[in-house]
């Protein structure tokens, strides 16, 4: 089969870039599983970009659909013999998660941090939301801990249904901890939380659509925040976070996911960060994992997907890189008022 075409009709098929590299992704995942949440996990590539391959795949009788099942055909599975693919496999480290971490000076903060997330509003779509597990919001505070962007310093959350303002002023550690987010639900929640447990996080409903509140402007060594996905809404979230941090040797913390990120957007995203004047000096892929949303039969790509099933609830497929950003100028942003959807762009897949 030449994969360079069929990649090339997958491309033209999702309007979004798709190499024959990817189709090879997505044929190594096949070879290790036949549950579509699990294959677009293990491919890496856009679940748009999934959903076009497998179907150009399954028109060249590549694959097939078996109930709830994607599996390679007899053709299929000697055409990967052919082109020499292995299964894809993960190889996370048990103890960790893939994280990287040793989470042992943390266990009484997680704890802590389940009983006060308990309650939690739901994750919602009119804000693309999708929170990560609290082992994985352990695990950011640790990153963060780990490299000196947490204790004795000043960090702001952009968007946070992740409850990471919680999770560190549980630790004592921040000099100073602030929250902004646009979903009155989350306001509400942190600020009652914080009131009741007289943790010192101050709660700030704002848009980010609009700019910083003055106040808020070059005032913080770190932030943290999981932005959405489109490339117009990554950047406005990084954008606003380097405008708050004091200036060379402040941090930031996001999340980067392969699922609605072509490796051209990824690039986009660096260019970008290098203009501003911040560098990634960290990169853990995989580092964070998602509960399931409720709202998976209303998303973007439900009607793409070859076979649909609700995934369960034990089991997460989407999952995201962790980048820790550094400014090493004065940063350069120049972001202003935004109008508009800032969620969707053609990779787009869980709005």
């Amino acid at each position: 089969m030449d994969l360079a075409g069929l990649a090339a009709r997958a491309e033209g098929r999702a309007g979004l870039p798709i190499r024959e590299r990817d189709i090879e992704r997505i044929l190594a995942a096949l070879l290790a599983a036949e549950d579509i949440w699990r294959i677009v996990e293990l491919a890496g590539v856009p679940v748009l970009a999934v959903c076009a391959g497998l179907e150009c795949l399954a028109e060249a009788g590549w694959v097939e659909m078996a109930g709830s099942a994607v599996r390679l055909t007899p053709a299929g599975e000697a055409g990967c013999a052919r082109l020499r693919l292995a299964p894809a496999r993960t190889l996370a480290c048990p103890r960790c998660g893939g994280t990287g971490l040793e989470l042992g000076l943390l266990r009484e903060i997680e704890t802590e941090f389940h009983r006060l997330a308990a309650g939690r509003p739901d994750a919602s779509q009119e804000f693309d939301q999708g929170y990560v597990t609290e082992e994985t919001t352990i695990a950011r505070i640790a990153a963060l801990w780990a490299k000196g962007d947490l204790a004795g310093k000043d960090l702001l959350v952009l968007g946070d249904d992740d409850l990471v303002s919680l999770a560190a002023a549980v630790t004592r550690l921040p000099r100073r901890v602030v929250v902004l987010d646009a979903d009155p639900r989350i306001t509400s929640f942190i600020a009652g939380v914080a009131e009741r447990e007289s943790l010192a996080v101050e709660v700030v409903p704002h848009d980010l659509r609009a700019p910083l509140p003055p106040q808020l402007e070059r005032a913080f060594d770190t932030f943290a925040c999981d932005p959405t996905e489109s490339l117009a809404g990554f950047l406005l979230f990084a954008g606003r976070g380097l405008s708050a941090l004091r200036g060379p040797g402040c941090a930031g913390y996001l999340g980067l996911t392969h699922a609605e990120a072509s490796l051209a957007k990824w690039r986009a995203i660096q260019e970008a960060l290098l203009g501003w004047g911040a560098v990634i000096t960290d990169l853990r892929d995989g580092f964070h994992a998602y509960v399931n949303w409720p709202y998976v039969e209303t998303m973007r790509a439900w009607e793409r997907l070859p076979v649909r099933r609700v995934p369960g609830g034990l089991e997460p497929w989407y999952r995201s890189a962790l980048l820790r950003i550094e400014l090493v100028t004065e940063a350069e942003v120049d972001v202003g008022p935004v109008e508009g959807d800032i969620f969707v762009d053609d990779e787009a897949a869980t709005t």
